[in-house]
């Protein structure tokens, strides 16, 4: 009789394992494979931060659009989710990351940074689109940049050509302190010239 049961007991656990697997129920069994992917998107349970649920909109279409799949780690219901974030970065979700490339997308700030909270939540979906292709994303910049570049005349020379395009990635705040710093270069070797 206590083979009869063993055997009932061992039918009934593989043909609730095939009809989870069947169903594609949230239930996960311990021994079922993840398809490898290397794109990770932390995030939290939707609702509770408004920028996690923009993210999943824009990751969505991205998914739909390039054909990949973002595996999505809730650190509020994985510790090891959150042990994974805590050891990539101090931001908080939403951060999307990319195993191969190690290029981050993130909406959080960073230690330290303060955030105007009545700043409207967006979510650059050309850069998530670049993330999850792999290509290298450029640092967002501190400040606005400046327009078309300025001409130079035939006579200067290569090295103001150099200093031309250095000073266009500077932001304002950086151009002021360096015009500070030549400013007082050239008032200092006026004063030892007249010395």
């Amino acid at each position: 009789m206590s083979n009869r049961v063993a055997i009932g007991s061992l039918l009934f656990l593989l043909v609730l394992c095939t009809a989870l697997q069947e169903t594609d129920a949230a239930i996960r069994l311990p021994f079922a494979k993840k398809k490898y992917t290397p794109l990770l998107f932390f995030k939290v349970p939707a609702g509770l931060i408004p920028e996690c649920d923009v993210m999943e909109e824009t990751v969505s279409q991205v998914e739909k659009e390039l054909g990949v799949t973002v595996e999505r780690l809730d650190i509020l219901r994985d510790p090891a989710a959150e042990a994974a974030l805590s050891l990539l970065t101090q931001r908080t979700p939403p951060f999307l990351y990319n195993r191969e490339s190690c290029q981050v997308v993130s909406t959080s700030a960073r230690p330290g940074e303060k955030v105007d909270p009545t700043m409207d939540v967006r979510v650059d979906k050309d850069r998530v689109r670049a993330w999850a292709k792999g290509r290298f994303l450029p640092p967002k910049s501190a400040g606005p940049r400046i327009g078309a570049p300025v001409v130079l005349q035939q006579k200067d020379n290569a090295m103001d050509q150099d200093e031309l395009l250095q000073d266009m990635e500077l932001t304002p705040e950086q151009r002021k302190g360096k015009e500070a710093i030549k400013e007082r270069t050239e008032e200092r070797a006026r004063k030892r010239a007249d010395n």
